[in-house]
């Protein structure tokens, strides 16, 4: 009688599993159980749409810099199956994919919908059984594996793979079992401005910025920006919500942006006002063009630093040039709150690490249970790595199953 796999959740994680293990023994019976009524919700939605697959970034050591949490746990985890494996895996199975300049890496078709395809595709051919409406509300170890329990519905199963993703009936399950749970809360979203002075400015970008947040100490990032009519948004601010997600948490999303709009250096830029006061004496500080902003947003840096229209760098005298300094390089701006980054959201949080065994995702002390994906505690910053993670992660944990199955 062949043994079966039964795997919760039917995104990323649990296709990529489930395919893994019915390639890698044909022998096994895989079921994937989802509890809602649509599979692959974030691959469909990702990268507006493309689905960003994964990133160039290949190196493990490189790679594991991107993760805010679970950078140590991943670097014997990309040791096994990196970014390049992913690509490789995906073109052998007829989707290539294709390098943007950011490094990340999309399908050549440029639509999710040939991800969802491939997998969807690659679980029916391997005869994955797919059972849409399932949730799970309980699981229990008996003597040859495991009992699951959903809706007026009960089956057992050898192996249990949970990749549900962030779920809080799932977390209430495992506390029960004694696994840990490190508290979830959200990384990957932008800020609302309290009292939005710049929401004129709706749609301003800025390529090269540099962010901060004032009440915690260090806290750096670099990158795009944009004004938006709630706040900001953007690389710079998606990445440091990411970093800092615990940290912001517990400001309850309260606290101080510290903006350089063009990552200037603060002495340079003073020094070079300076001199404009001798080698330029005439002309008018609002025509200044070298400062790479938008006109719109330096006429507003400009009234910031209380300078006027016909002021001229001969009368900005210490005070001003201090001023316009300041409105460049340590704007200052008032967060009250956070929103959604679009689909890119994801979870700080879930399963502890400690309790994951990297060489193959099966939870320590419970027999042949596994999880992978989003419910671990790793997160990422935008670019793929999210899905590089999950891939890496299902991949790992199908290889251990189909081997000890054996």
């Amino acid at each position: 009688m062949s043994k079966s796999v039964a795997i919760i959740g039917g995104g990323a994680a649990g296709f990529f599993t489930a395919i893994n293990i019915a390639e890698q023994n044909p022998n096994l019976d895989v079921t994937i159980y989802e509890g809602s009524n649509k599979l692959l919700t974030k691959v469909l939605v990702s990268g507006g749409g493309r689905c960003n697959v994964t990133n160039t970034i290949s190196d493990p050591i490189e790679l594991t810099k991107q993760y805010p949490r679970g950078h140590d746990f991943l670097l014997p985890v990309f040791e096994q199956f990196t970014s390049d494996d992913t690509e490789r895996w995906f073109t052998e199975r007829g989707v290539p994919l294709k390098c943007e300049d950011d490094g990340r890496k999309f399908p050549k078709t440029n639509s999710s919908h040939t991800i969802f395809n491939c997998l969807t595709n690659l679980a029916s051919k391997h005869n994955v059984v797919v059972k849409l409406s399932h949730r799970l509300e309980n699981f229990t170890h008996v003597e040859h594996g495991w009992q699951l329990e959903f809706n007026r519905l009960a089956v057992t199963c050898d192996y249990l793979v949970l990749c549900t993703g962030s779920s809080p009936s799932i977390y209430n399950l495992l506390g029960t079992k004694d696994i840990e749970i490190v508290p979830p809360l959200p990384s990957l979203f932008t800020f609302k401005a309290k009292d939005h002075s710049l929401v004129d400015l709706a749609g301003v970008s800025v390529e090269k910025s540099s962010v901060s947040i004032k009440e915690i100490k260090n806290s750096s990032e670099n990158g795009p920006l944009l004004i938006t009519h709630l706040g900001y948004s953007a690389p710079a601010v998606i990445k440091i919500s990411a970093w800092y997600a615990r940290e912001l948490s517990q400001l309850d999303y309260r606290f101080t942006l510290v903006i350089n709009w063009g990552s200037y250096d603060a002495h340079m830029l003073r020094e070079l006002f300076k001199s404009y006061t001798v080698d330029r004496p005439k002309e008018r500080i609002m025509s200044w063009k070298e400062h790479g902003l938008s006109k719109r947003l330096w006429l507003h840096l400009c009234q910031v630093a209380e300078l006027k229209e016909y002021t001229n760098w001969s009368e900005i005298g210490k005070k001003g040039i201090q001023r316009l300094t300041s409105a460049l390089c340590q704007f200052e701006s008032q967060i009250a709150g956070k929103s959604t980054f679009k689909e890119e959201f994801v979870t700080a949080g879930g399963i502890d690490l400690s309790v994951v065994e990297p060489d193959s995702f099966k939870i320590k002390g419970q027999p042949n249970l596994y999880a992978a994906g989003e419910l671990l505690n790793i997160d990422a910053v935008t670019g793929g790595f999210n899905f590089q993670a999950a891939w890496s992660g299902a991949f790992i944990a199908a290889r251990s199953i189909a081997l000890h199955s054996q």
